[in-house]
């Protein structure tokens, strides 16, 4: 093993790509903010129950440690859902709903592929109206569209018409998991298998058929309508309807397709529930719903529904829309060949004080060189003070052209001088 190696799933992000990250969460938060959602930072790891009571899946997802303190197992963060839960339950149990919180950070998974990735996620939590739903997909439609995306998609689903349709297709009790997950996939030969193997036939293999069918824009829902006659089913369209016409009255509609053959989201989700996709880029960029029952786990019983959205997935996706233009905070490299200290950090100050990001040569070497090190690390300017063939002047450099000027009688003369050069060049 080298020592420069990491753990295979974890990733490096250098500073362009930091910067870029940074930007994308900018974006986030400027918008949560906008609707009235305040920030909280959950630890990075909690006692695993705190996980494992929401989802036993939590504990084989877990990177553990033991607590020397109390030898309890701690795990790092799998999932920022049931620390929201436990944060509402407990610092917040004498306030009134509704509550809006974000969050940013990293979640921690030991399974293959990405083992660390960077998500954001916010949870309106206290209201169970279905209201509460639609301004969560809203402010994703509105997030994406912040950062310039267009043709994403969101595939909203509703758990409750699964259940009422696995009931009334008689699927037994021992045998659901298995065609969830062949409905999940989309896997018509392993269904076909299965009503074989289970001797469906007639109307419930055409009810089957129907069911796989539907996924598209808001007309799928007066089929579903047709085809599911049973209580729990109609009520879940009826809750999808009236989610619809609250998004088309905030013009957001175009975004929203259905997809009422899919159980979505984690074990803990109830009611409607979603995924966002992007047509160039083949994954999941986040995902969330309704999580009624998960809060009251930590003594609190109060309806929620949230997104966690993948940022690493975003920042793919803007790289190869190529609309991500952060540039690095480099303005002014700033290079003193008599090391007169407090000069140097007087320009500096000044410079910054004028909104410039300046950075000070502190390196013993040929100014040549010192030039060349800054344009390399992507400096805009290069300035020299006290130039040893110019006595009481400095040199403004650019990549493609060099100044000399006075030195002012004050640092802010000598300031001016310099921002003046800048903008003619």
């Amino acid at each position: 093993m080298k020592e420069t190696e990491i753990p295979q799933g974890f990733k490096t992000h250098l500073p362009k790509e930091a910067l870029e990250i940074g930007y994308i969460l900018s974006k986030f938060e400027d918008v949560m903010q906008q609707w009235g959602y305040l920030p909280v930072i959950p630890p990075t790891m909690e006692y695993l129950n705190t996980f494992k009571k929401i989802d036993e899946e939590f504990e084989e997802l877990s990177f553990k440690v033991v607590d020397k303190l109390t030898g309890r197992l701690i795990a790092v963060r799998p999932d920022f859902t049931p620390q929201i839960s436990r944060i509402v339950a407990s610092s917040f149990k004498n306030e009134q709903p509704p509550f809006r919180f974000y969050y940013s950070g990293n979640v921690f998974r030991d399974s293959k592929g990405n083992r660390e990735f960077p998500q954001i996620g916010f949870e309106l939590i206290g209201v169970s109206d279905i209201e509460a739903d639609a301004e969560v997909v809203s402010i994703i439609v509105n997030i994406l569209k912040e950062l310039g995306l267009k043709s994403f998609q969101i595939d909203i689903g509703q758990i409750e018409f699964i259940d009422g349709a696995l009931e009334e297709l008689k699927i037994p009790e021992n045998k659901k998991l298995e065609f969830i997950h062949l409905l999940s996939t989309k896997d018509f030969s392993g269904i076909e298998l299965f009503c074989e193997k289970n001797q469906i036939t007639g109307e419930r293999k055409k009810k089957i058929e129907i069911l796989l069918d539907l996924y598209g824009k808001e007309q799928i829902l007066e089929k579903a309508v047709e085809t599911f006659k049973n209580e729990t089913s109609q009520s879940a369209i009826n809750t999808l309807k009236e989610m619809f016409e609250i998004l088309k009255t905030y013009g957001f509609e175009k975004n929203i397709f259905f997809d009422l053959s899919e159980r979505k989201g984690m074990n803990y989700h109830s009611g409607i529930t979603f995924e966002i996709f992007h047509p160039l880029i083949g994954i999941s960029i986040g995902g969330g719903g309704r999580y009624d029952h998960l809060i009251n786990s930590f003594g609190r019983n109060l309806p929620a529904t949230g997104t966690s959205i993948r940022i690493d997935h975003i920042y793919e996706l803007l790289k190869r829309k190529d609309s991500l233009n952060v540039k690095l905070p480099c303005d002014i490299y700033l290079i003193d060949t008599k090391k007169e200290l407090k000069k140097a950090y007087e320009v500096a100050k000044e410079l910054r004080k004028r909104g410039f990001k300046v950075a000070r040569d502190i390196v013993k070497r040929p100014v040549e060189e010192s030039i060349e090190v800054a344009f390399n690390k992507g400096f805009k300017f290069a300035i020299v003070l006290n130039p040893k063939e110019h006595k009481s002047k400095f040199i403004v450099c650019g990549k493609n052209f060099r100044k000399i000027a006075d030195e002012g009688k004050t640092t802010e003369e000598t300031v001016n001088t310099i921002i003046e050069i800048l903008e003619e060049c």
